[in-house]
């Protein structure tokens, strides 16, 4: 009787055991305890990055640009740098046209050489005080090239009025730069008697007596000027330059070799 006792509660407690893992759906089968073993340790890893992204200190983010590879589902990643052209920083000066405000997000302007500048501003205008255009002149100066331009311009002194046409050559410099300059320049009076023609050395070599008693006269000459300039090539001013040069005038009509000189300022745009 005990042993029968023993028997019928032992397969009371199997068939007890059997209902209750048929209830949780765990049964005996190794796939399906391995695909919900696999199941929840992916939850985790997922979890896990979650927290761990939130703590992530925004300085050590990965580069921008980086390739994030997810693997084995998503149960991990492998974050790949971007490729080095994506990191590269890039000199905006060496795009063309960099000089100009529209690359380089500024308002100043920057130049390697006067040479640079002078091929990037093609225009300038300006004003010399003595030289070939008298007391006081000014000029307009056109580059067809970065080195060779044309110049323009009209002055006076007392009792005479002038124009100039030349040609211009630029050396290459830093911001100092030689250059030379071959012209024509015609001196004038067509109104007659004015201020005195004494006050002018060149006009007091040249003109004869009667033609310092008259008041009316033209002499022309040829010129040949060898000047420094100095070029602001960088920030707000760039553009701007000031020269000084030496000025041999010789009198086609008398024959006569003089020496001059002058000093100015010229804003090239």
């Amino acid at each position: 009787m005990f042993k029968l006792s023993v028997c019928f509660g032992g397969a009371v407690l199997f068939l007890a055991m059997q209902a209750n893992a048929a209830t949780l759906n765990l049964g005996s089968d190794p796939n399906t305890i391995k695909a919900k073993s696999r199941s929840i340790e992916v939850e985790y890893s997922r979890n896990m990055r979650n927290q761990n992204q939130q703590a992530v200190d925004p300085d050590n983010l990965p580069h921008q640009g980086a390739i994030v590879v997810e693997e084995g589902g998503g149960d991990s990643a492998m974050t790949v740098p971007a490729p080095a052209s994506t990191n590269k920083n890039v000199d905006l000066h060496s795009i063309p046209g960099a000089t100009n405000t529209y690359y380089s997000g500024t308002n100043s302007f920057s130049y390697p050489s006067t040479l640079k500048m002078r091929a990037d501003r093609k225009v300038g205008a300006g004003m010399a005080v003595g030289g070939t255009l008298g007391v006081v002149g000014f000029n307009m100066e056109l580059n067809f090239e970065d080195a060779d331009g044309v110049l323009a311009g009209f002055g006076t002194g007392p009792g005479y009025n002038s124009f100039q046409l030349a040609w211009k050559h630029a050396f290459d410099g830093d911001y100092l730069a030689p250059y030379t300059s071959v012209g024509y320049s015609r001196w004038y009076n067509s109104r007659g008697r004015g201020d005195d023609l004494s006050k002018s050395n060149i006009l007091d070599r040249v003109l004869s007596d009667n033609e310092k008693k008259e008041g009316r006269f033209g002499t022309d000459f040829v010129n040949a000027s060898l000047g420094l300039q100095y070029n602001q090539l960088s920030g707000d001013f760039a553009g701007i330059s000031f020269f000084g040069e030496l000025t041999a005038m010789y009198e086609i009509n008398r024959s006569m070799l003089l020496p001059n000189g002058s000093v100015g300022a010229i804003y090239y745009f």
